[in-house]
């Protein structure tokens, strides 16, 4: 019994110093958490990168309760103080980018890069790799169309051990520069060749062909907002009778000639020809929800603004009950406000909900409807723009762009009724300035939903007129018109100060009233690309339905 139990003490104690001589050779395997890993492969980043960014732009706060609202698409009709132009601090929609999107979509392109160089890649890298690029100018263009002059070429630095963690803002010319040339070599690495890149691509499946055509038609959006808008106009000013703007030069003198290779390459720059071409976002129900219903379904922050309604009532545009709910008392048996706005800026704390029409259910009371990115009719209103400016026939891309517009949100229209509305018809338009209006109004009016899209377009061209021809009743910084730019990050003015003050003086910037509004009668705030003067109206239009 005594040996027993002293053989029994040099076993456990044989034992025991095993085990621990196991547990130090696995120590760190053993105590690393299988949730938190430190490399992933690029695929699964690539699908955050996707739901991030149009959850950012597309659907988040930005879209919501700043620009939807001041393109005059969306109207707040409670707690309205951003509607009248009254800002935040912004640091989310510019530093959060960098965080987010910006951080991931690098870490894809190196990754990708550093495999392709060392022939040890997946064969889809490279079609990864063409996408990330493409995700990465939409993202950026994000950046840059809000706040001008941005960190570009020293930016995400603070991913590497000797990185700058002060970055230099760029020029907005210089970025928009390094957007055209990644957005080629995007194109030429999904030439020939090339494989589908997976299911971790929510927008397209991996298609290469479908990312080919996403990138050169953003290439078109880019190119013709650099373009100029080359025609008067002259404005029916409230109170203050009639105002003519000048032309607007091209900030970028070769971009027509860039979209007219474009144009005329259509197998090696495959553009979107139809409707089937849409980039959007779809969503398949709880916990994946469209991002404007995830936001406004429990809330009644937004209702349609009073602009877009009259605009569509005025021509009799089916796609009115699809952007819009009926109103309250329109249910109720008072047809004589079937479908009321909201007017934007507002003085009173909140509309009357007896009145307001919510926005319609296909925009933002469907769980699963998609969220839109860039479309075949924004295309088609991009062609007839460049068309006018460079002496073509832009008729027919308008009325295309008309087409796939009512195609796509599924409104059903008579096209020889609608088109031969006086205020539709282009053959009635009896200025070059007045054939523009009809372009960029119905280019408005198709991409609803998409509030930085449309707020990028408004500043640019000036219209729709009626924005620029009436002042907010409550503006919070009266007689100063339409807001240029947004203001930049408050954590910038901390912890990048030098960097920031010197794109502020280069930029000639008027850092009173938040940088976002011109000095009167100069373009002393725009952006690179916005050389049109708009109008500053100086009194308010009472809303139609008071």
């Amino acid at each position: 019994m005594k040996y027993f139990i002293k053989y029994n003490k040099v076993f456990l104690a044989l034992a025991m110093i095993f085990t621990v001589g196991s547990c130090t050779k696995d120590f760190e395997e053993m105590n690393t958490s299988p949730n938190s890993p430190t490399d992933v492969p690029s695929i699964n980043i690539f699908t955050h990168v996707i739901t991030a960014s149009v959850g950012r732009e597309l659907g988040g706060w930005i879209q919501h309760t700043y620009l939807g609202c001041w393109c005059q698409q969306w109207a707040k009709v409670q707690y309205i103080d951003e509607d009248k132009y009254q800002p935040r601090d912004m640091t989310g929609d510019m530093e959060g980018i960098y965080t987010n999107q910006l951080f991931d979509l690098q870490v894809i392109i190196d990754k990708t890069t550093a495999e392709i160089e060392a022939e040890n890649q997946v064969p889809s890298n490279t079609a990864l790799l063409a996408a990330a690029k493409i995700m990465r100018v939409w993202v950026f263009s994000f950046l840059t169309d809000l706040f001008g002059d941005i960190p570009y070429s020293e930016a995400l630095q603070g991913l590497y051990a000797d990185g700058i963690i002060t970055p230099k803002y760029d020029t907005q010319e210089s970025i928009y520069t390094a957007f055209f040339n990644e957005l080629e070599e995007a194109n030429t690495l999904l030439g020939s060749g090339v494989i589908n890149f997976g299911s971790g691509d929510l927008i397209f499946g991996g298609d290469p062909a479908k990312w080919k055509k996403f990138g050169n038609s953003l290439k078109l959006r880019l190119l013709n907002r650099c373009a100029g808008t080359p025609w008067s106009f002259t404005y029916n000013m409230v109170g203050t009778g009639a105002f003519t703007t000048t032309a607007g030069a091209a900030a970028y003198s070769g971009a027509d000639a860039a979209i007219a290779a474009i144009l005329s390459d259509p197998t090696g720059h495959p553009i979107m020809t139809s409707n089937a071409d849409n980039v959007y976002l779809d969503y398949p129900g709880l916990p994946y929800r469209n991002p404007i219903y995830n936001t406004l379904y429990t809330r009644t922050d937004q209702g349609i603004a009073e602009t877009i309604v009259e605009y569509l009532k005025a021509r009799n545009d089916p796609r009115l009950p699809v952007y819009a709910q009926p109103s309250p008392k329109y249910v109720d048996g008072d047809t004589t406000v079937a479908y009321t706005g909201t007017q934007n800026g507002l003085a009173h704390a909140a509309s009357d909900f007896n009145i307001v029409s919510l926005l319609g259910t296909a925009v933002a009371y469907d769980e699963n409807a998609p969220v839109y990115i860039l479309t075949y009719d924004e295309v088609e209103f991009i062609k007839a723009e460049h068309l006018m400016r460079t002496g073509g026939a832009a008729q027919a891309a308008y009325e295309a762009g008309i087409a796939a517009s009512m195609e796509r949100w599924d409104a059903t229209y008579d096209a020889a009724t609608y088109l031969a509305q006086p205020n539709v018809d282009w053959a009635q338009a009896a200025t070059d300035g007045e054939k523009y209006q009809l372009i960029c109004e119905q280019r408005w009016t198709g991409i609803f939903g998409q509030g930085v899209q449309a707020y990028n377009l408004v500043r640019r061209t000036g219209f729709p007129a009626r924005v620029f021809e009436f002042e907010l009743e409550a503006a919070f910084y009266p007689d100063l018109g339409f807001p240029v730019r947004i203001r930049y990050s408050i954590n910038e003015e901390t912890y990048n100060a030098v960097n920031l003050q010197a794109a502020q003086n280069s930029q000639g910037l008027n850092l009173l009233n938040e940088t976002m509004f011109n000095t009167p009668g100069t373009t002393s705030n725009q952006v690179w690309w916005h050389t049109r003067l708009n109008p500053v109206p100086t009194e308010i239009d009472p809303p139609v339905w008071q």
